[in-house]
């Protein structure tokens, strides 16, 4: 054994089976780290929609996301609120804000149509809560999934027991069930740490979502858990495996749990197309000098053929953005 082997505990991941193809819908929700994934997946192509309330941390606030996606309960004009000149609403993210009432509902119950379709196709729906500790707005008494920069005297706080969590957890996959009753759903506890109000409360809130999702794969069929947070803890558990904030994964770390998520879920044979659409991924984020016409239009013609080579392997893909990218530098003078 290397000495090296002796320095890492490795987390044990069990294997999912059969394995995600890019024929197969996908549906991510929760914390910034299913942000991080999920920009993975649609990186490379997978059919995914994350976070159409935006990213949402608290076990309710999920909840009642999923609901009014299953139902198509859209948002009426007396659900927004008024502040610093923009109207919100506190079960989404500020993404959603807005100055004009109707763009702003109209942006919301969009994305909510949106997801609707896209569950009831899924075969794989990933959910990351990232803590238990919940927000109340006085105004109202109800908990939110934002705060969207109110001054803190507006809200009270208080941590979810175990019951709660467990209840919201249920209610997210009765919620998924009503639209596609055969997803897998795979729960993974998010590794940023919530650490405002000390490590230990934030310890303590990570061990109720753990609890709680413990007992709903118990019960309920057809879910399983990822360990990112366990990872993190203990196989990236040095700090150079860290933001500069000490609180969020840095990309390398990132790229480290995403390594382990495509091994667990994903297609072996599809995975090795993973390093052709990243070249071309690449290639549109080169900065490109228009010095050298000519040397440009080269540039973006041979990129042009290596979609056409990489389409002919995955031709259900939808290949549009990439060509209009590069369809544009073929117009230089």
């Amino acid at each position: 054994m290397r000495t090296s082997d002796h320095l890492m505990t490795k987390v044990a991941i069990k294997d999912f089976q059969p394995k995600i193809l890019y024929q197969d819908a996908l549906f991510m929700a929760g914390s910034c780290f299913a942000e991080h994934i999920s920009d993975k997946l649609e990186r490379y192509k997978y059919d995914i929609v994350s976070n159409p309330f935006g990213i949402l941390y608290n076990p309710v606030s999920i909840a009642k996301s999923f609901e009014r996606i299953a139902h198509l309960a859209f948002y009426q004009s007396d659900e927004l609120i008024q502040h610093d000149g923009l109207l919100h609403s506190m079960d989404h993210h500020g993404s959603y804000s807005g100055k004009n009432n109707d763009e702003v509902l109209l942006k919301i119950n969009t994305a909510i149509q949106a997801a609707h379709d896209h569950l009831k196709k899924c075969k794989l729906v990933c959910i990351s809560p990232g803590t238990s500790k919940i927000y109340r707005y006085k105004q109202t008494a109800a908990m939110v999934g934002n705060c969207h920069k109110i001054p803190q005297t507006s809200f009270t706080n208080e941590n979810l027991s175990l019951k709660q969590c467990e209840d919201a957890f249920e209610k997210t996959v009765e919620a998924i069930r009503q639209l596609a009753p055969e997803a897998h759903v795979v729960w993974t506890v998010s590794p940023v740490r919530h650490i405002r109000d000390g490590l230990v409360e934030n310890q303590r809130s990570k061990a109720a979502l753990i609890l709680g999702i413990e007992t709903v794969i118990r019960h309920l069929q057809g879910t399983s858990y990822f360990p990112a947070y366990e990872m993190m803890m203990d196989e990236l558990r040095d700090y150079r495996f860290y933001a500069r904030d000490l609180i969020h994964p840095s990309p390398v770390a990132v790229d480290i749990i995403w390594d382990m998520y495509c091994h667990t879920y994903l297609d072996t044979v599809e995975m090795t197309y993973h390093h052709s659409i990243e070249k071309i991924k690449r290639a549109m984020e080169h900065r490109i000098l228009h010095d050298d016409p000519e040397a440009v239009k080269a540039f973006a013609r041979g990129q042009l053929k290596h979609i056409d080579q990489v389409s002919t392997l995955l031709p259900d893909l939808n290949w549009q953005k990439e060509r209009q990218y590069f369809f544009q530098f073929l117009e230089l003078d």
